[in-house]
């Protein structure tokens, strides 16, 4: 049997800054030099990813940092033919939780 190759992941890198921006204003955080943070983030994208990305996977990557799997471009108007890659969008949370001040829902 043939191993299938996994296909080739990407990242945008206006992403990669804002989850860093995020990440590195945590409170109580370790202060790390920049690079450090880098690395670190896309080791964590890659271990949430695992080896078989499937398309519209949830990860949790890291505290209020998610991330989707989409085939690239899908959110590019000029993109009509997926070429074979995947790309992780991250979605960060911007407010913390507050027990003070919480809803029942």
């Amino acid at each position: 049997m043939f191993k299938k190759t996994p296909p080739i992941l990407v990242i945008s890198e206006p992403d990669v800054e804002a989850a860093l921006d995020h990440l590195r204003n945590l409170p109580y955080r370790n202060t790390l030099p920049k690079t450090w943070d880098r690395q670190h983030l896309l080791n964590m994208i890659k271990e949430a990813v695992g080896e078989r990305p499937k398309v519209n996977l949830m990860l949790e990557v890291a505290p209020g940092v998610f991330g989707v799997i989409k085939p690239f471009g899908v959110d590019l108007a000029g993109m009509r033919e997926h070429d074979g890659r995947l790309q992780v969008w991250l979605a960060i949370r911007r407010a913390g939780t507050n027990p003070n001040r919480v809803t029942v829902i």
